[in-house]
Order: structure tokens, then sequence, then C-alpha cells
């Protein structure tokens, strides 16, 4: 089971990349720094959390966007008692991130998953004069890959600002393509907005959110449900597929029981 979790929240921090920060950022203004966690719940039970991060840095007198997504899940909670912290070597990390231009454009990405003892792969891509040049490193084999990068297709940090400054409406249908560090390729992302429900929360209250299924042609046959608000704020995203419920949290509440969380 455990093996099948961690597929399933490998897709769901990548899907998270592209809304990560519609709860606390603003698209205006880019240059700043800003992060969001998230709780994540599988059959009724907390086996985890993903922190998203995103910061603008100076490199060579240029801005770069740097997107982080890391997520940190134990399937093993769900038979344990209620409220015990979590060991570190029990803990499955998945880590994601890309380097962007101010304009969206790909510069590099990493993709990172340590699930010991049964897995341990670590990729690196560069995009170099159109070309992504690979390196995977998967339990000590290491493979080098060159292909051409995507024409005109924006990193997650840029979809991200996109959707924040044009909120999805009621009934809006909106296609956006973006790049994959899962994958390495270039992912289709639709979207199709629904009528705006009420929503019961993690804090047991009710709100009116615009219910929006999304999917993803790197993975054509998994659904997300995400419900925003009319500014276009990330609340809740449900994974039917997988029994699995991501709120949008405090830093506390979501690392309670992960005693060697990752300081921001």
């Amino acid at each position: 089971m455990q093996r099948c979790l961690i597929l399933a929240v490998t897709l769901a921090v990548s899907h998270f990349s592209c809304i990560a920060y519609s709860q606390q950022g603003r698209a205006a203004n880019l240059p700043e720094s800003r992060q969001q966690w998230r709780i994540i719940y599988v059959g009724g039970a907390n086996i985890g959390y993903v922190h998203n991060a995103v910061e603008t840095v100076s490199r060579d007198g240029k801005q770069v966007v740097v997107n982080t997504q890391t997520s940190v899940v134990d399937a093993t909670l769900s038979r344990r008692p209620r409220n015990q912290v979590v060991r570190s070597e029990s803990q499955s990390r998945i880590t994601i991130q890309t380097e962007e231009t101010v304009d969206g454009d790909v510069l590099a990405y990493r993709y990172q998953v340590q699930h010991p003892p049964l897995l341990k792969t670590d990729t690196r891509g560069r995009v170099v004069d159109g070309q992504l040049r690979i390196q995977s490193d998967t339990n000590g084999r290491v493979a080098d890959l060159t292909r051409d990068f995507p024409i005109d297709v924006k990193g997650p940090a840029y979809a991200d600002r996109m959707l924040l400054q044009n909120p999805l409406k009621a009934n809006e249908s909106r296609v956006i393509t973006t790049f994959d560090p899962r994958s390495a390729q270039a992912d289709t992302i639709r979207f199709e907005a629904r009528e705006f429900e009420n929503v019961l929360l993690q804090d047991g209250t009710e709100k009116r959110l615009l219910h929006v299924v999304v999917s993803h042609s790197t993975a054509p046959n998994q659904l997300f449900h995400e419900f925003l608000d009319e500014a276009g704020h990330s609340w809740k995203t449900t994974v039917p597929s997988q029994d699995m419920v991501v709120y949008t949290t405090s830093r506390v509440s979501a690392i309670k029981l992960f005693g060697d969380a990752i300081n921001p």
C-alpha cells in the first residue's frame, strides 16, 4: 500500500504546483517569498503534509523564481495510536523544484523521491539552448538523457500566477499547458468549473466554494476536485480514486505528527 500511496501523492504534489499559492499569494507582486502548508488525509486518516514555497532570488543580475513543493507521508499512520509522532525512518519524502525566469521560462528542475528502503531517486534537469539535459540516479543507477524542451511551455509557478490574475468563474472551462517535473514533459491541464456549493472544511465549518474538476494529460485517469472561493483561493482538494482529501492549513496543524518536519 505504501508504494501505491507514494505514487498517488507524487501525482498530487505535481498537481498542487500549478495552484499552490492561490490561498496566500498575489499575482501582481511577483518578487516576494510566500509559502503554504497543506494536510493530507487518506481514508479519513492524517498521513502527511505538503509544504509549498516560492522565492525570487537574484542570480547574475537576473531574477529567478524558485518554486519548491515537499511532501512527507507515512501510510502506517492509519494503523497507529492517534496523535503518535512519526519516526523519521518511517517517512517517505517527495521534493519537486523548478527554477524559472520572471516570464515563466523553465531554467532547471529537480524531482526527488526518498522511500526507504525500496526506492531512492534523484532527477535533475537543465534547459540549455532549447535542450533539456537530464541526469537521473535511481538506487545508484545513473543515466543521462537529452531531449528537446517543449516550445512555449511555461513553468508551474507561472501557471499559478496566471490563475490568480484571472480566477475561474462558474461553468467556465480553461486549458493551461505547463512543465511537469515528475514526468519531464509538457502537461496539459484542463479546468472544468461547475457551480458554487457548500463545502465542509477541516475545522467542521462550511464555506460556499466553486467546484472545479481538474485533469492532467500526464495522468489522464486521475481527477482532482478543487474547491475555490470567488477570488480563486484554494481551500480544499479531493482525489476520489485515492480516497484522499487535502486541506490548506497552518504549519502547526500540518506537521503535528511529524516531529522532525522541514523548516521553511
